[in-house]
């Protein structure tokens, strides 16, 4: 399985933490504050999600091209409760639930030929949880957009108690 086009921090790191804290561990990874790149066309904008949200940080290659970019989003408490990457490239959605969640094991799969999609967490059987929270990780890679990779890393809060999620 190839390496990942770049270098993610576990999610421990960046779930249930402040937005400093998990913008700091992003920088620690070798990723940069987003500032948008003068060639950025309307294409590469859908490509990356840049249209639907503003990214916080970006990932560049050796020419300085912008390959992913990622958002945060936080609670009312001011903790990062999901987090959003998207790259413009194909990424292994196994490649990367190992970065975020070493030994996740298997995923669910769904989807078809045009758009996949891998889900680790409390529906695949996982317990895989950060601060006692449990967690998500739902990648897709859809062929209208060449396979890039849009992954979104959540916590799993629960309603009330009674078992049930509410996202």
């Amino acid at each position: 399985m190839a390496p990942l086009p770049f270098r993610l921090p576990p999610l421990e790191a960046l779930l249930l933490r402040s937005r400093a804290e998990a913008l700091s561990a992003l920088a620690g990874a070798g990723w940069r504050r987003w500032a948008t790149p003068i060639d950025l066309d309307a294409e590469r904008r859908r490509l990356l999600n840049v249209d639907l949200t503003e990214p916080e940080v970006s990932w560049a290659d050796a020419a300085g091209g912008t390959l992913a970019v990622a958002h945060l989003e936080t609670d009312l408490a001011g903790l990062v409760v999901l987090l959003e990457v998207t790259a413009a490239v194909p990424v292994a959605a196994a490649r990367l639930a190992e970065a975020l969640l070493p030994g996740a094991g298997e995923p669910r799969v769904g989807g078809n030929a045009e758009a996949r999609e891998w889900i680790w967490g409390p529906e695949a059987g996982h317990a895989a949880a950060v601060g006692g929270e449990p967690v998500r990780l739902w990648v897709c890679a859809e062929r209208a957009y060449g396979d890039r990779l849009w992954a979104v890393a959540s916590v799993v809060r629960r309603a009330g108690g009674d078992g049930e999620s509410d996202g």
